[in-house]
């Protein structure tokens, strides 16, 4: 049987992929990936935060995030600290450059809720995110 390409999860599935395809091509601009952007945006939301915590957020691999902070730090965007208490553990931070990238990581973000908005009214708006919250409750609760 072929699917119905006019149901309700396949408008959703394609709405998906254009807002990621809108995200993902701001995101090259500023050379970076979907995950280096959300890693950069919880630290900030989370200053002092440990690897295993944006692990835990991003539903990645231990390793596959320690990449992804390496190359982060590297580009300066962020820094390791140890705390004087437990020197094994090491704090996560933002820099400098890390805040500016943030701040335009945001913005992309900020465009898109817009672009998303702009062609609903405040009803529509308030409607669609009453109904889009009882799908995504109903999903949690099986």
């Amino acid at each position: 049987m072929i699917f119905n390409l006019e149901s309700l999860a396949e408008r959703i599935y394609q709405l998906s992929i254009l807002q990621q395809n809108e995200v993902l091509t701001q995101l090259k601009k500023l050379q970076l990936n979907s995950l280096q952007a959300r890693s950069l945006t919880y630290i900030s939301q989370y200053p002092g935060t440990m690897q295993r915590d944006v692990a835990i957020y991003l539903g990645k691999k231990q390793a596959t995030v320690t990449n992804i902070l390496k190359g982060l730090q590297e580009r300066q965007f962020i820094y390791r600290e140890i705390p004087k208490d437990n020197e094994r553990q090491k704090n996560i931070f933002l820099t400098r450059e890390g805040k500016q990238i943030v701040s335009q990581v945001n913005q992309i973000f900020e465009q898109l809720d817009e672009k998303v908005r702009s062609g609903l009214t405040k009803e529509e708006q308030k409607q669609l995110k009453e109904n889009l919250l009882k799908v995504e409750n109903h999903f949690k609760e099986q």
